[in-house]
C-alpha cells in the first residue's frame, strides 16, 4: 500500500516526512533554475517530465494500480492546466527571472484556487479568506510592478500564470472527484502525459537549441523529475494516508520562503522595496489560509484550498 511506501507507517513518520518533502520541494527551484542555465525552456521541462512519468509509472506497476486512465476527460482537463500551463509557465518564469521571486508568485496558488473553486465547485470565499484574496491581489501587484515594463515583468506574468494554471488544475481535480473516485497515482501519470504532449510539439514547430549535456544540467534534470516530481509526488499521497490535508497542506507557507532564501544565497538574488512589501503581503495571506485550513482539519472540514497535487513548478 503507498502508506508504506518509504517507511511511513505512522503519524510521527509522516510529520518527518513531510519537513523533507518540504525541503525537497523548496530547493527544487534552484534545481530547476541550474538546468535552465544549460537548456532552453520547453527542452528542459519535456526531459523532466518525462522522468517523472517514467518513475510514476514504474510505481503503479509495482503496486498493481490501473495503469489505464480511469477517466480522460479528467487526465486531459487537469493536464491541460497542471503540466501544460503550470509547467511550462513555471520553466518560463525562472528561465528569464529569479528563482525566488518565481516561487513566491507561482504560490499565489491557493488565492486563485479559491476564487476559481466558487463558480465551479460552488465553495464560497467567506470571513477571513476575503482578506487573505486582497493581501495576495496587493501583494501580487506589488511584486509585479505592472507599471515597470522594462526588465522582469515578463518572468512575472510568466509565474502568475503558473500560479493560476496550478489553481485551476487543483480545482478540476476536485471537481471529477466529486463525480468519481480516483487513483491519485494513476491521474497523475496520465495528466502528465497528456499535458506534456502540446509542450513536445512546441519544437516541431519552433527549432530550438539542444541541451547542453553535462554533469550540473544532468543532476537539475534528475532532482527536478525523479525527486521532487515523481518520488516527491509519491511520498506526498503517503503523507496524506496520515496526515488531514489540512495540515499537511501548511508546507505551502515554507516552500517559497525556502526558496527565496536559498536563491538569495547562490544566485544573489535582489529584490525591490515594492517586492519586498509585496511578498510580505502574499505572505500575510498565506498564513491564514495555511491557518484556516490546519484548524478545518482539526474539527474534521475541508477547505476549499486543502493540498497541493504536486509541488506547484
Amino acid at each position: 500500500m503507498t502508506h508504506h511506501l518509504f517507511g511511513i507507517a505512522s503519524k510521527r513518520a509522516a510529520y518527518g516526512a513531510l519537513i523533507i518533502l518540504t525541503l525537497i520541494w523548496g530547493l527544487n527551484w534552484m534545481a530547476m533554475k541550474f538546468g535552465l542555465q544549460y537548456a532552453h525552456p520547453v527542452i528542459y521541462n519535456i526531459g523532466r517530465t518525462f522522468v517523472a512519468i517514467a518513475l510514476v509509472f514504474a510505481v503503479l506497476f509495482r503496486e498493481r494500480r490501473p495503469l489505464k486512465p480511469e477517466s480522460w476527460m479528467a487526465v486531459i482537463v487537469t493536464g491541460f492546466f497542471q503540466t501544460t500551463i503550470n509547467f511550462g509557465a513555471t520553466t518560463m518564469a525562472l528561465a528569464g527571472g529569479g528563482a525566488g521571486r518565481t516561487a513566491v508568485l507561482v504560490f499565489t496558488m491557493p488565492f486563485w484556487t479559491m476564487l476559481i473553486a466558487w463558480p465551479v465547485l460552488h465553495e464560497r470565499v467567506r470571513g477571513s479568506q476575503w482578506l487573505a484574496v486582497g493581501l495576495a491581489l496587493a501583494g501580487l501587484v506589488l511584486v509585479v510592478e505592472p507599471w515597470h515594463w522594462q526588465g522582469e515583468l515578463a518572468p512575472k506574468l510568466w509565474a502568475t500564470l503558473s500560479g493560476f494554471g496550478w489553481a485551476a488544475g487543483t480545482v478540476a481535480t476536485k471537481y471529477f472527484q466529486r463525480h468519481q473516485r480516483l487513483d491519485m497515482l494513476n491521474l497523475i501519470a496520465w495528466q502528465m502525459i497528456t499535458g506534456i504532449i502540446p509542450i513536445c510539439l512546441i519544437p516541431l514547430v519552433w527549432p530550438l537549441p539542444a541541451a547542453q549535456w553535462n554533469g550540473i544540467y544532468v543532476s537539475a534534470l534528475l532532482y527536478a523529475g525523479v525527486i521532487a516530481t515523481g518520488i516527491g509526488f509519491i511520498l506526498w499521497t503517503a503523507i496524506l494516508a496520515w496526515l488531514p490535508a489540512g495540515t499537511a497542506s501548511l508546507n505551502m507557507f515554507a516552500i517559497p520562503v525556502i526558496a527565496l532564501v536559498s536563491s538569495m544565497l547562490i544566485f544573489g538574488e535582489r529584490l525591490s522595496a515594492a517586492e519586498w512589501l509585496g511578498i510580505a503581503s502574499i505572505g500575510a495571506g498565506l498564513a491564514i489560509v495555511s491557518v484556516r485550513a490546519w484548524l478545518a482539519s482539526r474539527r474534521g472540514e475541508r477547505e476549499v484550498v486543502e493540498a497541493p497535487a504536486i509541488e506547484g513548478g
